[in-house]
């Protein structure tokens, strides 16, 4: 007997032909790069489409950037969040951990109230955006604040789990954007998810240039060569590679 899932279409021209049509449905994967390499720009470009192509209402939580920036520099790149916001087809959270006063950066406990295991609490949170809108997509940018604020690697591992199981049983497919490891070592979410799609952000003699790999991808036949990516005004696309003489 085969076993059969559903496919969800990215909508960032190019992704889905490297990826055997798109992402599995209701899995976890984790989106990571160097500062610069457009996760957050591929995120919300993922969220976007879904909701005005697809009918797939999305989430979009913060962990580390002010909401209205990131709205305003979607603008430069096609990205209309604010009126998928007003449809009810993408919800926005912010959910960082510091405010910022004009005098000074403190830690913002409301949120959280002062909780050991903030994964916990964001977690319900979430769980309660994706009811709200009846959400499909979520994005979490980045997972990495949450985890540096561990020591103890057991409850670290424990709550990283416990997010994505109650991700994947609500349905929602989800990106986890997280930062390139500066070791060898691959970081926790790698092994967690069933996915990781590396984003790379390079010097190519006088000029810098993006490209993405599909580094892992459970059930899925994906291209394992490094694609160019080129940005404009409709934001971001995968390329073919190019051809080595």
């Amino acid at each position: 007997m085969s076993l059969t899932y559903g496919k969800v279409k990215t909508g960032i021209p190019g992704l889905d032909s490297i990826t055997s049509g798109g992402f599995r449905q209701g899995r976890t994967l984790v989106l990571t790069g160097d500062p610069g390499s457009g996760k957050t720009t591929f995120g919300l470009q993922f969220l976007h489409s879904g909701a005005k192509d697809f009918d797939e209402p999305g989430v979009y939580v913060s962990l580390a950037q002010n909401l209205d920036e990131i709205k305003n520099d979607c603008k430069s790149f096609g990205l209309d969040l604010q009126n998928m916001i007003q449809k009810d087809k993408l919800l926005m959270m912010d959910a960082r951990m510091f405010k910022v006063n004009d005098e000074s950066v403190e830690k913002d406990d409301s949120l959280y109230r002062g909780e050991q295991m903030p994964f916990e609490h964001l977690t319900r949170l979430i769980l309660k955006c994706i009811k709200r809108i009846g959400a499909k997509r979520l994005v979490i940018d980045s997972v990495s604040v949450l985890m540096i604020q561990y020591e103890d690697k057991f409850y670290l591992r424990q709550g990283l789990q416990g997010l994505i199981q109650a991700l994947e049983n609500s349905g929602v497919t989800t990106l986890l954007i997280s930062e390139s490891p500066n070791d060898q070592k691959p970081p926790m979410e790698w092994y967690a998810a069933s996915g990781i799609i590396h984003l790379q952000y390079n010097r190519k003699q006088d000029t810098m240039e993006r490209s993405i790999q599909i580094i892992k991808m459970r059930g899925v036949k994906h291209s394992e060569q490094i694609h160019p990516i080129s940005f404009g005004n409709d934001g971001l696309q995968i390329l073919r590679p190019r051809l080595m003489i």
